[in-house]
Parts: structure tokens; C-alpha cells; sequence
């Protein structure tokens, strides 16, 4: 059971990721999702740079590609926590792990509480408890 409910943790994770994911994609050709509601702010974006460095590209792109970043890595965080759910459970026998798992899912709570909205707090919020409570269950 514990094990169960330790990957049904790690779910939301890997769909919130994925959607994500998929809006970028869909962003690259028609800036939608992601695009300032403000009128006007779209092309001041693809058309100026930030001064971090000449090269690189403008601040739109730059933009997508830290949402890119994103996604990958909350698919990247779920799919670690499912597979040692389902594939390695015994590496859930050390506290290091148990502890990194739970406060990286923390802080995905934390995040999307201070700086996004309500969808991503609360498929974190229930992905980490999952996998809190099935890591209780087991240890």
C-alpha cells in the first residue's frame, strides 16, 4: 500500500509537468498560454535581450526555455520518486533520500504558493503529501 501510494504521489508531478510542457510547445508557435495579457508586452519581449549577455536570444525564448527547464524537471523529480517507488523501494531506507524527496516536493508547494496559482498548489500539495504518507506507512 505504501509503495502505491508513494508513485500515486509522484503523479501529479509527472502530469502537471507534462502539461506544462505541452503549453510551451504550443507557445513556441502561438503565444498563448504564457503570453502577457498586456498588449504590446508580447513584442517587447521578442524584440529586446537581457543584458546578461549579447548572445543571447531575445527575452520571449529566454523565457520559454526557463518553462522548458520547469517541466522537465518536475517530470524529471516524478519520475525519480516513481521509479523508486515501483523499481527500487529498498533506496527509500535511507533518510537522505526519504528527506530530499519530501522537501523537494516542499518546495514545489511553497513555490506555486508564493509565485504561481492555485492548480499547481494543490497537485503539489497532494503529490507530496501522497508520498509523505506512503513513506510513513513504510519507515
Amino acid at each position: 500500500m505504501s509503495t502505491w501510494l508513494m508513485a500515486a504521489g509522484a503523479l501529479p508531478f509527472i502530469l502537471l509537468g507534462a502539461l506544462h510542457f505541452r503549453m510551451t510547445v504550443v507557445d513556441l508557435k502561438a503565444p498563448q498560454k504564457f503570453a502577457p495579457a498586456k498588449p504590446g508586452l508580447l513584442e517587447e519581449l521578442q524584440n529586446t535581450r537581457m543584458n546578461f549577455r549579447k548572445d543571447l536570444k531575445n527575452f520571449w525564448l529566454t523565457y520559454l526555455g526557463f518553462h522548458f527547464s520547469h517541466s522537465i524537471g518536475l517530470m524529471f523529480y516524478g519520475a525519480v520518486v516513481m521509479y523508486c517507488a515501483l523499481v527500487r523501494p529498498d533506496i527509500f531506507g535511507d533518510m537522505t533520500v526519504r528527506l530530499a524527496i519530501v522537501i523537494v516536493g516542499a518546495s514545489y508547494v511553497f513555490m506555486a504558493r508564493m509565485f504561481w496559482f492555485i492548480i499547481p498548489l494543490i497537485g503539489s500539495l497532494v503529490g507530496v503529501s501522497l508520498i509523505a504518507i506512503g513513506m510513513a506507512m513504510r519507515f
